[in-house]
């Protein structure tokens, strides 16, 4: 695991969209993104 101080840069990762895609936080790169995590019970 990487530690982040307040203003270093995230590191890129991909995630799946609700959608199913893939989504590289790099795709966002210069642009306010807001990221929400919830647990989804199945």
């Amino acid at each position: 695991m990487v530690e982040l101080l307040p203003g270093d840069p995230a590191p890129d990762a991909e995630l799946k969209s609700l959608s199913g895609e893939s989504v590289r936080l790099s795709e966002f790169a210069g642009r306010w993104l807001l990221l929400v995590f919830h647990r989804h019970l199945m």
